[in-house]
């Protein structure tokens, strides 16, 4: 055989080698690619039961709803790319969500409250399902890297047919939803659903123990907690406080001329004027038997007198239930002294013996000054 058929063999067979070779290089490529496909589908997997597990143990583990609802946003976020997010309640009686809990957004941003007829809620509402719609910069909330999303996933949350609020995602740009991730979402809104449930419950447990039944103020022990919370306040903006002890003079002759069960709608009624004689920011509740209880934030002595003054002389002027007329007796104290807020309790209620010593529908003050003495 000569050279040139030996070459012409050899050149047929690199050729069929590198046809070989290439074949077997796509087959390759194309299996690495399935095997990438099944690795992400199984990591996609992975990553939507954790945040489903993240959801349910928030759940399980806490009766916060601000907790829950933090994990939830933030998990969904997370899986679904989103620059930021919050969540939103339905307001109790308003066509109305108000934002709950949120991640990446800037103090105070925009969109605190989102009307059920305006967008981006309307649309999603009307589905009934998770959609993503534009936002407009009335609407957008400000990010905490900078800039506004110019467009938001929104998961409507419902149980039992009854819409209880919705997460917000927000997007740089626009995206489509796959079947799966629909179905993810979903899922999140359910469990969250299953926490606000759980949350409210709870919170209704909680107002209930903290609630006077026969007026529906609060009680003496959410008095003493709302009483700690003020004091925290005043001394962190060193600001003044005040506290107003009230009692009904002669009660025990209310209850026993007509009956305990016109002695309870005195204290009703009773409990209405202070409701409507305090400042909105004030906090009034029933101390104990007759007596009731008014915390004043940010008021000096001459503003709680002025109060104390005006509500003496609204209950003076009231006609109770069954036409009976009532007075009664108020002993104020009011410092700025952050060492003596603890002793403003007691001291009214001195204040309020010097008042019952004077010959009860009056009011007087404490003197801070002075020593404490307890009244016997």
């Amino acid at each position: 055989m000569d050279l040139a058929a030996v070459l012409l063999v050899a050149s047929g067979l690199l050729l069929l080698a590198l046809i070989l070779l290439t074949v077997a290089m796509m087959r390759l490529r194309a299996t690495t690619r399935e095997l990438e496909q099944a690795l992400g589908e199984q990591s996609g997997s992975r990553d939507r039961a954790g945040l489903l597990l993240a959801v349910a143990s928030a759940v399980n583990s806490s009766l916060g709803l601000s907790e829950v609802l933090h994990v939830a946003v933030t998990q969904a976020g997370r899986l679904m790319g989103a620059v930021a997010g919050a969540m939103y309640l339905v307001a109790p009686g308003k066509a109305e969500m108000r934002r709950q809990a949120e991640y990446n957004l800037t103090h105070n941003a925009r969109g605190a409250g989102r009307k059920l007829d305006e967008e981006p809620l309307r649309s999603v509402i009307a589905a009934a399902r998770p959609l993503v719609v534009p936002l407009d910069a009335d609407h957008a909330p400000g990010l905490e890297g900078g800039g506004h999303p110019t467009h938001v996933l929104v998961v409507p949350v419902q149980r039992s047919g009854q819409l209880m609020g919705a997460f917000e995602l927000y997007l740089p740009a626009p995206r489509d939803l796959t079947d799966d991730q629909i179905d993810l979402l979903q899922g999140v809104a359910a469990q969250a659903a299953i926490a606000i449930s759980h949350a409210q419950l709870f919170q209704a447990q909680e107002e209930n123990a903290l609630t006077d039944e026969l007026t529906k103020l609060p009680n003496r022990r959410a008095l003493a907690q709302r009483f700690l919370e003020e004091m925290q306040r005043a001394r962190r903006h060193h600001k003044s406080m005040a506290f107003l002890m009230v009692d009904i003079d002669h009660f025990k002759l209310v209850n026993d001329t007509y009956g305990h069960l016109q002695g309870d709608a005195v204290l009703a009624e009773l409990a209405k004027i202070l409701v409507a004689g305090k400042r909105e920011s004030d906090v009034c509740a029933r101390y104990g038997g007759e007596e009731f209880g008014l915390i004043l934030h940010e008021t000096n002595e001459t503003g709680a007198m002025t109060l104390a003054e005006r509500i003496r002389a609204k209950v003076q002027a009231a006609t109770f239930p069954g036409g009976l007329k009532v007075t009664i007796s108020i002993g104020v104290a009011s410092t700025d002294d952050e060492s003596m807020f603890t002793s403003l309790i007691e001291r009214a209620d001195q204040a309020l013996y010097a008042a019952k010593q004077a010959g009860r529908n009056a009011v007087r003050t404490a003197d801070m000054r002075t020593v404490s003495s307890r009244r016997e």
